[in-house]
């Protein structure tokens, strides 16, 4: 058989790398190999040397040299190289008849045979890899990358290259990069992550990656003998290495002894700091975002502490609400609508007591048209707000990819049913789902005719709340609540029924697929 390895190293880390390789051949005597290693600075000469130093084990070195700078603004840690975001782009500058390969950290030891890793079946899979993560730190990395499978590390990684190549290009995982730049806290581990994480296969840590934090975190169940008998793969990752002084932990005592160590690392504050500072400066347009939403938050705090309190109670008994518009003499309907309209846009204001008292001020017909068409003020104003600034404007309120109703939409064929639906469903989060709505394949009139027939009903049901109030009518008011109140509940449980049993049937519908493939 043939493995295929693969490194992405520098010139400093040659002298890892040798090490890394001799534990390799005396592990697989008799096993083919070519040995790839990505760089964009190491002189010729070295691989020269690496040749004649590993022929006799039939290994074959190839130089690939990246000429790109595709990663030349990334920040890095220090002991994070622009090279190590090399491994991602392997899909591209390995050769196309390479299908698979084997990626290694240079910081590696190889004690046991990987012969049953490298032949594992990854079919329909990125890749093959191990976490370092547990408990909150895994739930932790999972929420502050947006993904749901548990964290790996990448530095053992077993890659279907064709697989790989079938759903990515060299412009997408840029773009990819560039999109979670101020995610990459770990650098190109992070977005290996988000790139490949949902289609990897998850391999045992004490066996293909152990490192000094998974060790000890196993170690009342795992001794050092059972580790020299078992793991295949001893990962020095972290600031200390047993080539340099100053090692940390107990799994150097399987590495070679080194005769001449080398000096303990030293963290630059001033580098780390300015690399921090790179990762989260914020971009133009989030500057503006920012700014944009304190202004908001401010007007908010400001109009609440002046007129907020006074005007919320006054929304919130119809009685108060009725004299209150009657100062306004006949532009009373104006100044509800303005306020309704205003109620869309920002929701600092509850909608139900604005609607109950709507139905108090004018009856439950002529309240209901005030509101309808007061939401569809509000309406134009969200839509326009969301096609002038986009998706990441809007997520940055709205979280669209935890939403899982926007995604039921936007695959559906008859969408504009679904709206209709969607809204006339008392107790579905419609207000929030507005924000969203106007990056749906759908145009804006029949958008706002579906939706603001749809939202009627239930607009009625409390417009018809505040009538029975005006007549006096207690016990039919208090039923009508109560209605609404029930259909909103049971609204609420079909509308999770529905986007549960839609993600399931997607999810099967996505395997069945992926089976055929």
């Amino acid at each position: 058989m043939q493995i295929n390895l693969l490194f992405t190293i520098d010139e400093k880390y040659i002298s890892p790398l040798v090490g890394a390789l001799d534990s390799f051949y005396k592990a697989h005597k008799g096993i083919k190999t070519k040995v790839f290693i990505a760089h964009s600075s190491i002189p010729n000469g070295e691989f020269d040397k690496l040749q004649e130093r590993f022929s006799p084990f039939d290994a074959e070195i190839i130089s690939v040299k990246i000429t790109e700078r595709w990663f030349s603004d990334t920040p890095v840690l220090e002991r994070l190289p622009e090279e190590s975001f090399y491994r991602l782009l392997s899909f591209d500058y390995l050769p196309k008849d390479i299908d698979k390969c084997l990626y290694l950290d240079p910081d590696i030891f190889i004690n046991k045979p990987v012969t049953e890793l490298y032949n594992m079946n990854l079919d329909g899979k990125y890749l093959a890899a191990a976490s370092h993560t547990y408990g909150i730190k895994s739930t932790l990395n999972r929420i502050r990358l947006g993904i749901k499978h548990r964290y790996f590390n990448s530095g053992v990684m077993l890659m279907n290259l064709d697989e790989i190549r079938r759903d990515f290009t060299v412009q997408k995982v840029i773009d990819c990069l560039n999109d979670n730049m101020q995610k990459l806290i770990m650098g190109d581990q992070d977005l290996a992550n988000i790139l490949f994480g949902e289609k990897s296969v998850s391999l045992d840590e004490m066996i293909y990656n152990l490192d000094e934090r998974t060790f000890k975190h196993n170690r009342k169940k795992y001794s050092l003998d059972w580790v020299k008998e078992n793991t295949a793969v001893i990962h020095y990752n972290g600031k200390f290495k047993p080539w340099l002084d100053g090692y940390e932990g107990e799994l150097d005592v399987l590495y070679p002894n080194v005769p001449s160590k080398g000096a303990a690392p030293k963290t630059d504050p001033k580098k780390r700091i300015k690399t921090i500072q790179t990762i989260i400066k914020l971009k133009p347009r989030q500057k503006i975002v920012i700014a944009g939403f304190l202004f908001v938050v401010i007007l908010c705090i400001v109009s609440y502490l002046t007129v907020g309190k006074e005007l919320i109670k006054i929304v919130s008994d119809p009685v108060i609400f009725r004299s209150w518009l009657d100062r306004f003499g006949s532009f009373d309907e104006l100044v509800f609508i303005a306020i309704r309209s205003v109620q869309t846009i920002i929701k600092f204001i509850p909608a139900e007591p604005l609607e109950i008292g709507s139905g108090y001020a004018w009856g439950a017909v002529p309240g209901m048209l005030y509101c309808v068409f007061a939401n569809m003020i509000g309406t134009v104003f969200i839509w326009v707000f969301t096609k002038k600034y986009g998706r990441k404007f809007v997520e940055f309120f709205i979280p669209i990819k935890h939403i899982e109703a926007f995604f039921t939409f936007k695959n559906s064929s008859h969408i504009y049913l679904l709206l209709f639906l969607f809204y006339l469903i008392p107790g579905s989060p419609k207000d929030g789902f507005t924000y969203i709505a106007g990056l749906l394949p759908i145009k804006f009139v029949p958008f706002m005719i579906v939706t603001n027939i749809a939202r009627m009903p239930s607009v009625l049901s409390s417009t018809m709340c505040g009538a029975t109030l005006a007549n006096k009518n207690y016990l039919i008011s208090g039923l009508i609540l109560l209605l609404t109140a029930v259909l909103a509940v049971l609204g609420s449980v079909a509308y999770v029924f529905y986007i549960k049993r839609n993600k399931n049937k997607q999810t099967a519908t996505d395997s069945k697929v992926l089976q055929k493939l």
